[in-house]
């Protein structure tokens, strides 16, 4: 009777320790953005949603995939340091939220640098692209896993019509706090002012600031076009997203955690892409600014040549007087990229 009681409690003991082996908490692995969550609207949530599925499906239940979207885990810094401390282990962010961390990606951030996506792509998945990985990853202890290709910036306001540069001249115009943005919009005669995001509607609303620069999606997310009244499509910078890890938690992933992580990145970087062009093309795109009564203007080639001429050496000198000769090479070596993935792409 001892005997048969000791092996039953035996039995149940194996038990609860197998079962406890079979239902292993998951992965969990935290992805975080400042758009909203509605696949229809961000790029943002599309590509995130994308790589949750990819994840949690091919890991069967073992990864578990949870999306912070909205800012819901605070400002680009603040996920930056969160990801950084290994509390979030993926942020989708801007040169702005990277810059605190790495100064040198303000080098890239060059106005009229790409001519269109094709150029881009291959430039940020190329050599340059890996340059910045690697560098990235030795100064900070975070690795970049891709740059979704993005939109191209507009200018907007809500006091006059921009022509050409003389009519930037005294403009109150929202930047992020990034040196070249900065460097722009003063070398074109306006006040640039820095504002956070979250800001920036209100700061448009009361007068803070009366413009602002952003690809039109963006425009579109933040109900900009309800405090602005005048679009001039300069198409001066290139809006990307840059994905960010912790290098230890991608260290830690076993092999094939790691193999469906990449596998989900690559998904998600598809998505995001294809996400941006089709937003850009259809509900938040030109025909969109017009829809609520925003009056657009295309810069004539004389006039953006002024907007380049204006601009590009005032953003260099920038550059070299904060980054000094490593980020006037970085700038460099990145018109020398966009140089080689032209002549790849139309040779």
């Amino acid at each position: 009777m001892r005997r048969s009681l000791f092996t039953t409690v035996a039995v149940i003991a194996l038990s609860i320790i197998i079962g406890g082996v079979a239902t292993a908490a998951p992965l969990i692995i935290k992805i975080a953005h400042e758009e909203p969550a509605i696949v229809e609207e961000s790029s943002a949530q599309a590509s995130a949603v994308v790589f949750k599925n990819v994840i949690e499906t091919e890991s069967n239940g073992d990864m578990e995939v949870k999306i912070y979207a909205a800012s819901s885990l605070g400002n680009q810094r603040d996920r930056m340091e969160q990801v950084k401390s290994g509390i979030l282990q993926v942020n989708i962010a801007s040169i702005g939220g990277i810059a605190p961390f790495y100064p040198p990606i303000n080098a890239v951030d060059l106005p009229f640098a790409f001519p269109n996506h094709a150029v881009a792509t291959r430039v940020f998945d190329g050599d340059f692209g890996n340059k910045i990985r690697e560098d990235l990853l030795q100064k900070t202890g975070m690795r970049l896993l891709m740059v979704t290709s993005g939109g191209f910036y507009v200018l907007t306001n809500n006091k006059r019509p921009v022509h050409s540069v003389a009519d930037m001249k005294g403009l109150k115009i929202r930047t992020m706090s990034v040196p070249s943005h900065i460097a722009m919009m003063e070398s074109l005669g306006a006040a640039a002012t820095p504002i956070p995001w979250d800001e920036l509607y209100s700061s448009l609303q009361t007068g803070v600031v009366q413009g602002q620069h952003n690809p039109i999606p963006i425009v579109a997310i933040g109900n900009l076009q309800e405090v602005q009244k005048y679009a001039t499509l300069t198409n001066h910078l290139y809006g990307a997203d840059w994905w960010i890890t912790n290098e230890q938690f991608y260290k830690g992933l076993t092999p094939n955690q790691r193999r469906i992580f990449i596998d989900a990145i690559n998904a998600a970087k598809i998505a995001g892409e294809g996400s941006k062009l089709i937003l850009s093309s259809t509900g938040s795109g030109v025909k969109f600014l017009k829809d609520a009564g925003i009056e657009v203007y295309s810069p004539s080639p004389e006039e953006m040549k002024e907007f380049r001429d204006k601009s590009i050496p005032a953003v260099m000198k920038a550059i070299d007087k904060d980054l000094g000769a490593e980020g006037v090479a970085l700038a460099n070596s990145l018109l020398e990229a966009v140089k080689t993935a032209e002549k790849e792409l139309y040779q």
